[in-house]
């Protein structure tokens, strides 16, 4: 009797490729979240060259981007929360969008409190298979430092 179905090996090829593809996803999701967990990580510890570090330093408005991180941390003290809202792309690049909450305390006694929170789009590249760096990120403007007046910023 001839066979009319598919073999058993084809149906377990089949089965183990699904499995691998999303394990993949779920290592690259995961790799991505751990990007972002470190910069918020080094916000809030002043550590301006480790949230840089992120970035790709041919990245459009990377030394703008760096002027207004350092800037940021040198007049407040940083909390950030982050959760990923999309995170769209392969396992070298990957287009994802992050509700960011970024509060800034005034370093100056007395100094008052900024809240920004807004939809932030960043697009990132895996360099040589090993690091995902960040290769554009807007607005730009949500990092810039805070102005402790009576609107805030």
């Amino acid at each position: 009797m001839a066979a009319t179905g598919p073999s058993a090996t084809a149906i377990l090829g089949c089965v183990a490729s699904l499995i691998m593809t999303t394990a993949l996803a779920a290592d690259t999701h995961a790799e991505i979240v751990d990007v972002f967990a470190s910069m918020t990580a080094a916000l809030s510890v002043d550590n301006a060259a480790e949230f840089m570090a992120a970035f790709d330093r041919d990245m459009p408005d990377y030394d703008k981007l760096k002027a207004q991180i350092g800037a940021l941390l040198d007049a407040a003290e940083t909390g950030s929360d982050i959760e990923l809202v999309k995170d769209d792309g392969d396992e070298s690049r990957r287009s994802v969008d992050l509700d960011w909450y970024l509060e800034m305390k005034s370093r100056a006694p007395g100094g008052g409190v900024v809240r920004r929170r807004q939809v932030v789009h960043c697009d990132l590249r895996k360099e040589k298979k090993k690091h995902w760096r960040i290769v554009s990120i807007s607005p730009l403007d949500f990092f810039a430092p805070a102005r402790f007046d009576a609107k805030g910023n």
